[in-house]
């Protein structure tokens, strides 16, 4: 259990693939707030992962996307930087998968403030299909082909895309444990196309002054090709994994890659007919998520009449 002196302020839930790495860069540059190195940490979900090096404790001074923190000891340590003046934060999506984790939150800190960004539930599986396939954890032919495949029981390197795409339940589950007072919903598509506004509300509902001229870089987190993906893939074999993670930091390594491998926009497109059909499978979920939200999700996300 979390050393309750050390009790995190405000948790950014996810759903992945919304926009929370934009959130984090502009919250890790303001200076009334602490965010660790880490920018995934998932000490609250008891989500699992095929990467073993999602599991290694993080190094001081090392900058990491995502680990799978267990110890509590190691988890307050990595808060251990933030002063007095500055209100602490946790952004793992993963929170946004497992209902159980709003308690959880609740159990660490009554108080704490839930900020969930969510997004059009099929574009957000495709995107995050996209991801995966990019970085060779997903090596079905298309999208359609993915969404049929057996499941993973993991999270880090998993493939339930629409599972992870159904917000309803962990919705309920936060709406349940914490004030509405304490919840800040952003809906994706609204709020990356007026960043400038929404990082203003933001930090109102933070209770800190909103900086203007912090960067907020590429609010879409682009998901990216690679020539020679055979070879990339080949790469990404454990024993190659380990000898370059040993070799090289996570910065150089992704300019080696940009370098040898040519990145680029991934090419495959959302079929239409396929979307709609799987926004219908949605449509009792989405409309309930409407009333339990108060935004106008079916209209956002283009929900067709039934």
């Amino acid at each position: 259990m979390v050393d309750q002196r050390h009790k995190v302020d405000f948790f950014i839930v996810g759903a992945a693939r919304s926009g929370t790495t934009s959130l984090y860069q502009y919250l890790s540059q303001h200076p009334d707030v602490f965010l660790p190195k880490v920018k995934e940490l998932n000490y609250f979900s008891q989500v699992t992962s095929s990467e073993p090096k999602d599991y290694e404790n993080p190094k001081p001074g090392r900058e990491y996307h995502t680990k799978i923190i267990q110890s509590p000891e190691v988890y307050t340590g990595l808060f251990s930087g933030a002063t007095p003046n500055q209100i602490s934060g946790d952004i793992s999506p993963s929170y946004l998968w497992h209902p159980e984790t709003a308690k959880a939150l609740y159990k660490h800190n009554p108080e704490a403030k839930i900020i969930v960004t969510l997004r059009h539930p099929v574009q957000r599986a495709f995107s995050h299909y996209l991801m995966a396939k990019s970085v060779g954890y997903d090596r079905s032919p298309n999208f359609e082909q993915a969404i049929k495949a057996p499941l993973s029981k993991h999270w880090g390197g998993g493939n339930r895309y629409l599972e992870w795409s159904d917000y309803l339940a962990p919705m309920q589950a936060y709406f349940h444990c914490f004030p509405k007072a304490q919840i800040h919903v952003m809906i994706f598509e609204q709020w990356i196309g007026h960043q400038e506004q929404a990082m203003a509300d933001l930090a109102n509902f933070l209770g800190i002054e909103h900086q203007s001229t912090i960067a907020l870089g590429d609010q879409h987190n682009q998901t990216i090709a690679y020539k020679h993906q055979g070879v990339l893939n080949a790469l990404r074999l454990p024993w190659a994994r380990t000898l370059l993670h040993r070799l090289l930091s996570e910065s150089q390594r992704t300019r080696l890659k940009g370098a040898l491998f040519g990145a680029q926009a991934a090419d495959e497109i959302l079929a239409d007919e396929l979307k709609e059909s799987l926004m219908q499978d949605q449509r009792q979920n989405i409309e309930q998520l409407e009333a339990l939200t108060g935004q106008p999700l079916p209209v956002i996300w283009g929900l067709k009449p039934s």
